[in-house]
């Protein structure tokens, strides 16, 4: 027979499952990130080329996620969040700065620390 403890243990875990796999990042391995800036609008951007593996892992992250927000992060530093309007496919993509740049860096920064630190972290926004 359960103890009183097991059966507390096993209704919290049953409480905090589905949060927990709502709760999901995957690490994309970058190939080359190159800082720039728009030409349309001089605003400051990481271009970013994705390993073949990361392609794939980008696509099946964001396909099921259309209509919510996901976020982007380098080494801890927030780069980018946004609402997908439907999913990231291809092997690259442009991150763009917000109104205070990248958290206080710059895109050459961001784009050397991308490449040193192993890539970027894509998760979703309440994790």
């Amino acid at each position: 027979m359960p103890s009183l403890r097991h059966a507390a243990w096993t209704a919290a875990i049953a409480v905090l499952l589905p949060l927990a796999a709502h709760a999901e990042s995957v690490v994309l391995q970058v190939e080359q990130a190159t800082p720039g800036a728009d030409p349309h609008t001089n605003a400051r951007v990481v271009d970013i080329k994705l390993k073949p593996d990361s392609t794939k892992a980008l696509a099946d992250f964001t396909r099921d996620r259309v209509g919510k927000r996901i976020q982007f992060r380098s080494n801890g530093i927030l780069l980018s969040s946004a609402t997908l309007m439907s999913p990231l496919e291809g092997d690259s993509l442009r991150i763009t700065a917000g109104e205070h740049g990248f958290a206080g860096k710059s895109a050459e920064e961001i784009a050397q620390g991308i490449m040193k630190g192993g890539g970027l972290t894509l998760d979703d926004e309440n994790r």
